[in-house]
Order: structure tokens, then sequence, then C-alpha cells
């Protein structure tokens, strides 16, 4: 028998595991969808710093202009929201893994305004639509979030 401490293989099962999961995390980011929707926010560290500045920077997002947040984030609308003019449609377990961008307080310029949120705090919004940011973006400049189906509606970069 060898000297190897009764854990070994409970060490080896834990590293495979490790393993498995790091290689998972990088397959994302194809906009096709993905299980941390369903399953939770990923852990995105600033994905809507709060209050936001006004007006939003832009970048090059899919060789288009978009808007992006204060951290360089890409930000999206929700055709959702369209039904109801004027309010979110995400809220709950959608808000968590879409953040809304939180109104700085003052005047906004247009065509920028706020809207109240079923949370009682104000959501930014461009040109009546209110504003996200996606979890499933780790980096800034990520579109991980356009075009993508979750939480009733279809997802797209907000374009100036």
């Amino acid at each position: 028998m060898t000297n190897m401490p009764k854990f070994a293989p409970l060490t080896s099962t834990l590293t495979a595991i490790a393993v498995a999961a790091a290689l998972l995390a990088g397959c994302g980011g194809g906009g096709s969808g993905s299980s941390a929707l369903y399953g939770g926010p990923v852990n995105n560290p600033n994905p809507s710093p709060s209050p936001q500045s006004v007006p939003l920077s832009t970048m090059t997002l899919k060789g288009a202009p978009g808007l992006v947040n204060n951290a360089n984030f890409t930000v999206y609308v929700f055709d959702l929201d369209l039904q109801s003019p004027g309010q979110s449609s995400c809220n709950g377990q959608c808000s968590q893994n879409w953040p809304p961008l939180i109104a700085p307080s003052g005047n906004l310029p247009s065509p920028y305004s706020a809207i109240a949120r079923q949370d009682g705090r104000s959501q930014l919004a461009y040109k009546g639509r209110p504003l996200y940011t996606f979890t499933g973006d780790g980096a800034p400049g990520q579109t991980n979030g356009d075009n993508l189906d979750a939480f009733g509606g279809i997802w797209h970069i907000a374009r100036p």
C-alpha cells in the first residue's frame, strides 16, 4: 500500500471539477445564450456602476456606434419594454442579470430621461427606452447580450 493520504481521490476530483469549470467559463461570449441567465447573475465587478454619467459614451460595438457606461461596458435596450413605454419590464431575477443603469440626480440632457422602477430607483432611459448592462459581459466592450432572447424578449445594443 502506498503512503497516499485518504483524501487524495477527493482532491483529484475537486481539481478536475475546477479545471472543467475554468474551461467552461472561457467558452461563453457568443450571444447564443448562457446558463448564467437562468442560474443567477455572473460575477461581473462593474456592469453598471451608479449613478451613470450623462451623456453616456459611445464605442464601436459590432461595427457601429453603441452606448457604453462609465466603465465602458455595453448598454442594452429590451424589446419587451416597448409594450409599456416609460416602464421597465425587467425586474427581479431579470434585473440581477440585466442591471438597470441608475439615473443621476438632477436635470438630464435630452434625449435622456429617468423612469421610476418597481424597486423605487430611477432608471436612466435614452429616447424613452430604459437602459441596462449585462452581467454576461465580463470586460469592457463585450457584447454578449446583443440579440439574446431572455426574460420574455430580445436584447439589443443601445445605439445613439
